[in-house]
C-alpha cells in the first residue's frame, strides 16, 4: 500500500461500502434486524444501539473475510472494556459513556452476524463466532470484567477455517510498561522536520514544515474573515453568535471541557463566541463513521441547543480523534486507517453544519503511559501521521476535502492543525513540553486534571495567537 498524503486509500469490498473515504472501518453500517431469539440481560449503563450489517458475501473468501473482521473488532471491544472497568472513574460521565459504548457496539456485531445472508453452507461458519460474541456481549453488558476475562478465551480460539490455525485471529497485545515507560525514543513530528520516521517524513505540513503553504494559509486566512456573528438561521446578524465547537472522544471531551471553563473565564474572547463541548465518551473514530453514529450527533446538537446555539451557528470545530480496537498493524496502513475516518467526520461536520468553515485538528497525547489497548504507544504518536496527511490531501486539492466552491461541490471545511500536543514523556520536545505520569488517570491512557489543564492552556493559547484563528476568537 502506497503511504503519505498521496496515498491512494483502496476498498477491500469484504463489508457494505457505504462510507467515505475508501479505506473501510472494521464495521461498515447499515440497518440490522435485531434477533427475535437471542435474549441478554438489560444493560447497566444504557448507550444507543449502533446498526452493523455486513455485506451478503460471494465467496468463502469474501465469508471469512467478514467474519475475521469481526471477529477482531470484537476482541478489541472486549479489551477496551477490561480496561475501562480496571480503572473506573465514577465521578468522570465520560468514562460512563466509554463503557456503555463499547457494550453497545459488541451486540451490533452479533445483531450483524445473526442477519447475515448467507448460503446454507456457511451456517455453521458463523454459529461458533456468534455464540463467543453473545457471551462476550452479555459480560459487557453487565460490566463483568471476570465474565469479560472468560469469554475472550474462546471468542479467540473460534476457528474460521479455510487455512487451519491461521484464521485465527488470536492478537498479541503491544508492551505496556505504565508508568516506567517514560520515554519511548520517538521524535515529536514538529522537531523531526524533514526527518523520516520509517520513511516518512515530519513536520506539520508538507516538505517537513510546521507552518502551512502560504496558498493554504491565505486560503484558511480568507475563511476565518468569513466567520461572523450568525442569527440562528444561519444569516450575517451583529448581534448574533459564532458556535466553536469540539468533536470527538472521552479524551476530547476531558480536554475541552477545561477550556470551556478557561475561555469562558478570559475577557479577552469574542463575546460573539460560544463554546460547547461536543465530544462524548467512548465514540472513537471508527465508531463516529457507523451509520450508529446518529446518536452522537443528536447529543452534540441537544447541547447546542442548551447554549442557545443551532446548527447553523456553527463555524469553527476542534476536531481530536482516536481508533479503537487497533491489533498491531504495520505503519503507514495504521494511520492511514484513522486518516480515511477523519476524512469521513470532517465530510459529515461539513454536511450537518452548513456555515462551518474551519477545522482545526489535533493528534494524541503521549501514550506511553498506558496499562491497556487504548492507543498505546506508538499509535498514540502515529496518530499524528493521519491528522497531517489528511490535512496535505487538502492541500494538494483531493475533491473529498474541497473547501472553494470555486473548486466544485464543497465537501469539508478548510483543515489546518491545532495545538500539537504529542511529546516523547519526560524528554523534552523542542519547546519544553513534556507529560508526566501523575498528569494521567490511573489508565495511564485518558488525561487526569493536570493533563486537562495542560491542553485546554494550549488550546487557548492557540486560538488567541494563530492568524486564522485570532481575527474570529478575539474579534479583532
Amino acid at each position: 500500500m502506497a503511504c503519505g498524503p498521496n496515498a491512494v486509500l483502496t476498498p477491500t469490498a469484504v463489508l457494505s461500502p457505504t462510507l467515505a473515504p475508501s479505506i473501510p472501518t472494521p464495521t461498515e453500517t447499515a440497518t440490522a434486524v435485531p434477533s427475535p431469539t437471542a435474549t441478554v440481560p438489560p444493560t447497566i449503563t444504557p448507550s444507543p444501539l449502533p446498526t452493523v450489517t455486513l455485506a451478503p458475501p460471494q465467496s468463502r473468501a469474501e465469508l471469512i473475510a467478514a467474519l475475521q473482521q469481526v471477529q477482531a473488532e470484537v476482541i478489541g471491544l472486549v479489551e477496551t472494556q477490561q480496561q475501562l472497568l480496571a480503572h473506573p472513574r465514577p465521578d468522570d460521565p465520560e468514562w460512563a459513556g466509554d463503557v456503555a459504548v463499547q457494550a453497545s457496539f459488541i451486540k451490533a456485531n452479533r445483531l450483524a452476524l445473526e442477519t447475515l445472508v448467507l448460503p446454507a453452507a456457511g451456517e455453521n461458519l458463523v454459529a461458533g463466532l456468534v455464540t463467543a460474541v453473545l457471551a462476550c456481549e452479555q459480560a459487557a453488558l453487565a460490566e463483568d470484567d471476570t465474565a469479560l476475562a472468560a469469554c475472550l478465551v474462546p471468542l479467540q480460539a473460534v476457528s474460521l477455517g479455510g487455512r487451519g490455525g491461521e484464521d485465527t485471529a488470536v492478537v498479541t497485545p503491544s508492551p505496556l510498561v505504565g508508568c516506567g515507560q517514560t520515554s519511548v525514543g520517538l521524535v515529536p513530528l514538529t522537531d523531526l522536520g524533514a526527518g523520516l520516521h520509517m520513511g516518512q517524513p515530519g513536520g506539520l505540513y508538507p516538505d517537513g514544515q510546521n507552518t502551512p503553504p502560504a496558498a493554504h494559509l491565505a486560503a484558511g486566512l480568507a475563511q476565518a474573515q468569513a466567520i461572523q456573528p450568525r442569527a440562528a438561521d444561519g444569516s450575517p446578524d451583529p448581534a448574533g453568535k459564532i458556535g466553536l465547537i469540539s468533536v470527538g472522544m472521552s479524551n476530547t471531551a476531558a480536554e475541552f471541557s477545561t477550556f470551556v471553563r478557561l475561555a469562558n473565564a478570559d475577557p479577552a474572547k469574542n463575546e460573539a463566541v460560544v463554546v460547547v463541548n461536543g465530544a462524548q465518551g467512548g465514540w472513537a473514530s471508527n465508531k463516529l463513521v457507523s451509520s450508529g453514529s446518529a446518536a452522537y450527533w443528536q447529543v452534540l446538537d441537544e447541547r447546542l441547543a442548551e447554549n442557545g446555539l443551532t446548527p447553523a451557528q456553527v463555524q469553527v470545530v476542534w476536531l481530536k480523534e482516536a481508533r479503537s480496537g487497533i491489533k498491531n498493524e504495520p505503519f503507514p496502513q495504521e494511520p492511514q486507517v484513522l486518516q480515511a475516518q477523519l476524512q469521513t467526520i470532517v465530510q459529515e461536520i461539513q454536511a450537518r453544519y452548513p456555515n462551518v468553515k474551519i477545522v482545526y485538528l489535533s493528534s494524541r497525547i503521549y501514550g506511553g503511559y498506558a496499562t491497556g489497548p487504548l492507543n498505546p504507544e506508538p499509535i498514540a504518536y502515529h496518530s499524528g501521521f493521519a491528522v497531517k496527511w489528511l490535512i496535505a490531501a487538502q492541500i494538494n486539492g483531493e475533491p473529498p476535502l474541497n473547501y472553494d466552491p470555486a473548486q466544485g461541490d464543497v465537501t469539508a471545511p478548510w483543515l489546518a492543525w491545532g495545538p500539537y500536543l504529542w511529546a516523547d514523556g519526560l524528554t523534552p520536545r523542542s519547546d519544553g513540553l513534556t507529560w508526566a505520569c501523575d498528569e494521567f488517570a490511573d489508565d495511564g491512557t485518558h488525561p487526569g486534571d493536570a493533563a486537562r489543564d495542560k491542553v485546554a492552556m494550549m488550546l487557548l493559547e492557540f486560538f488567541k495567537t494563530d492568524e486564522t484563528a485570532q481575527i474570529w476568537f478575539l474579534g479583532h
